[in-house]
């Protein structure tokens, strides 16, 4: 279960998937990032550069989304948070798979649509498994190249950001219809709706533009680039 980055492979950390499979699977709890980069690479202390740092937690992450994909083929879900890494069996095609990262358990309802019982089957796209608004980011292995530049500390801040407001950041998401957001789309797609909802535009709403301006700010701590 390895895969080779692209051209950026220098300056990667080589983490094996299959190796990562094997710890998460033998554990029966959620796992922190800290402690996983800790297991796999031996080391008590992580780097005190920021730098260093980051190469460390890109390759982790990468490696991570490379083995969701591979680990999904097999029946399984890896569930990715900084604070609450975890890889479960899915249940039966017939059990809802909406997975509730405070229990560590599924629905397990009936199914009635795509996995899904009646009851979740109409949540937000942020409630079901295969929604990620980080995978396009920690699957480009050229995204490593922010480990260079003033970018760096905003790109860490909001991935710190994102694992504190995850269901906020999921709502702002949701609220402006993204699914695969980076900061041009999320940008775009504000204007387009500030456009519908201006209070001073014909059947503009006061109280949907002040909710897309909020969405807005929160989306634009995480998605810096």
């Amino acid at each position: 279960m390895t895969g080779r980055p692209g051209s950026t492979a220098r300056a990667f950390v080589p983490i094996d998937t299959g190796t990562l499979f094997d710890i998460l699977c033998a554990r029966d709890a959620p796992v922190m990032e800290l402690e996983l980069l800790r297991l796999l690479t031996g080391r008590e202390r992580m780097p005190g550069s920021k730098k260093r740092l980051f190469i460390l937690h890109f390759s982790l992450y990468h490696a991570l989304y490379r083995l969701k994909r591979e680990a999904g083929a097999r029946g399984f879900y890896l569930h990715l948070d900084p604070m609450r890494i975890r890889m479960v069996k899915l249940p039966g095609p017939l059990r809802c798979h909406h997975y509730n990262p405070e229990t560590g358990a599924y629905c397990a309802e009936a199914a009635v649509a795509h996995g899904r019982c009646a009851v979740h089957s109409a949540a937000a796209p942020g409630d079901h498994p295969a929604f990620d608004p980080l995978r396009d980011f920690y699957t480009n292995p050229e995204n490593i190249s922010f480990c260079e530049g003033a970018v760096l500390g905003r790109l860490m801040r909001g991935v710190v950001v994102y694992a504190l407001r995850r269901g906020e950041i999921e709502s702002a998401l949701s609220f402006l219809g993204l699914r695969r957001p980076n900061r041009k789309r999320i940008t775009r797609r504000y204007h387009e709706l500030a456009m519908a909802y201006h209070p001073d535009r014909n059947r503009g709403d006061d109280s949907m533009m002040k909710e897309l301006n909020r969405s807005y700010q929160v989306l634009m701590e995480v998605y810096v680039v």
